[in-house]
């Protein structure tokens, strides 16, 4: 066997082991070690060896700043794209090797090549510092740091396990801009259900398994990422992403670990998604758009709570269809938002039923949603411009005044429009008049008002 010289010993240790102090050792010796080389090749008298020896002892500087940075900085992501974490623990220098080469260059590669190039930036922490980072509770710390948002994390080890072996554990963390904790964790969770937990293969097949691994991890990113769109507030690019993986699982004849997860899900987050672009075009009043993106998420799920809610819109405002209206908002009566009650109870008013329109004012009374004063706003706006044209229902006035004593807590508003509804209330409305009585007597002691 060929002897290995100094400088190709130094060469191996410094690209492999440079955050090492004998791999700062390594990298002064094969550096020093070629400039004089040089050095011997300049004829003699050319350049001083004081002034040359202060180059060098510059370059050594570099090197040991150089060093630095490389054992103790972490990756920071840009605030342009959303940062793809990859943190994974290799345990011997072959498995860091092969996990650099066929995983993360496969996901970089795939990333790069496409249209998720302008969505994602990958940022690999480096071996030496991955080790640090192999739980939860770890990758939240990391994140102070780097400011990612989808992280994949976990080891690969090589064993002897009925011939060699690699073994490649994953976790992942989303951890996306600018959705809250919670809806983060439930993320997660999805996106774990889509990641699976371990992964095992032969060393002579360590090149498809890193790379069908790699291809795992990106249909899981692109699963989440898409979610995180929408969330984020942009449902077009959620399509664009859910629409190409689940034409790309569903083409696969030999289902990957997760796709089956994905093809559960993908058809009611595509029909979420195509509700939410089709309430963009009713707000635009784009009727085409708005019937278009409708159709579409509806075939994907009948049920779909939002698209039922654009439905109920459209069939009171463009059809002049109340009673369709109300079907619709029927099938959404399990749904916790509350958009679907407030929208009910304001149909019954419209079509004169007023009991059960009451029925829904006193849930809407008793119980607290997130939401309610961003609903009850649109609930108002849309009543009073509806009032600049519509003179025969009067109890308009009342469902204003509910929504802004209740919900708004704005007395003025809520004293004058009880007071109109009084005014111009007809005897079916006796129910309604006696509540809006007994409120306005409220109302005044509380602004005190006569």
């Amino acid at each position: 066997m060929k002897d290995t010289s100094p400088l190709e010993k130094a060469y191996d240790i410094t690209a492999n082991r440079f955050h090492k102090w004998y791999g700062l050792v390594a990298a002064s010796f094969l550096v020093m070690s070629i400039a004089l080389i040089f050095y011997n090749l300049i004829p003699t008298g050319r350049v001083r060896f004081l002034w040359y020896a202060y180059v060098m002892l510059g370059i050594e500087i570099c090197i040991i700043v150089f060093w630095l940075l490389h054992k103790f900085r972490l990756p920071r992501n840009s605030k342009k794209r959303s940062g793809l974490v990859i943190c994974i623990h290799a345990d011997t220098d072959e498995a860091e090797q092969k996990l650099k080469k066929d995983f993360i260059s496969a996901i970089n590669k795939k990333v790069q090549g496409g249209e998720m190039n302008e969505i994602f930036k990958v940022i690999t922490i480096p071996n030496h510092l991955a080790y640090k980072y192999n739980n939860f509770k770890d990758i939240y710390k990391l994140h102070k740091k780097v400011k990612g948002h989808i992280y994949i994390f976990g080891e690969t080890k090589k064993r002897q396990h009925g011939g060699e072996q690699y073994f490649l554990s994953l976790d992942g963390l989303v951890l996306h801009r600018p959705v809250a904790i919670q809806v983060s964790k439930e993320l997660s969770k999805d996106f774990l259900a889509t990641l699976p937990k371990g992964i095992n293969f032969q060393e002579a097949f360590a090149f498809a398994g890193f790379q069908i691994s790699a291809d795992i991890v990106l249909k899981s990113v692109e699963y989440i990422s898409g979610i995180a769109a929408a969330i984020s507030g942009n449902p077009f690019l959620a399509i664009k992403l859910h629409t190409d993986l689940k034409s790309r699982v569903a083409s696969v004849k030999n289902k990957l670990p997760g796709d089956q997860s994905i093809l559960a899900k993908i058809d009611n987050l595509l029909a979420n998604e195509y509700a939410v672009i089709s309430a963009f075009y009713l707000s635009k009043d784009d009727r085409d758009k708005t019937y278009e993106n409708l159709r579409s998420s509806l075939a994907l799920n009948p049920n779909c709570y939002q698209a039922l809610i654009v439905e109920s819109i459209i069939s009171f405002s463009w059809e002049n269809d109340p009673q369709k209206s109300l079907s619709a908002l029927k099938k959404c009566r399990a749904t916790d938002d509350p958009t679907w009650r407030y929208n009910e109870a304001f149909i019954r008013f419209w079509l004169e039923q007023y009991p059960s329109a009451w029925k829904q004012c006193e849930k809407i009374k008793k119980q607290n949603y997130l939401n309610d004063f961003d609903v009850s706003r649109q609930v108002t706006e849309f009543n009073e411009n509806l009032l600049k044209t519509v003179t025969d229902k009067p109890v308009l006035y009342f469902w204003l005044g509910f929504n802004y004593y209740f919900k708004q807590r704005n007395l003025p508003f809520a004293l004058q429009n009880f007071e109109t509804f009084i005014q111009k209330a007809d005897d079916s409305m006796t129910l309604l008049t006696q509540k809006a009585s007994s409120w306005l007597v409220d109302i005044k002691r509380e602004g005190n008002w006569k």
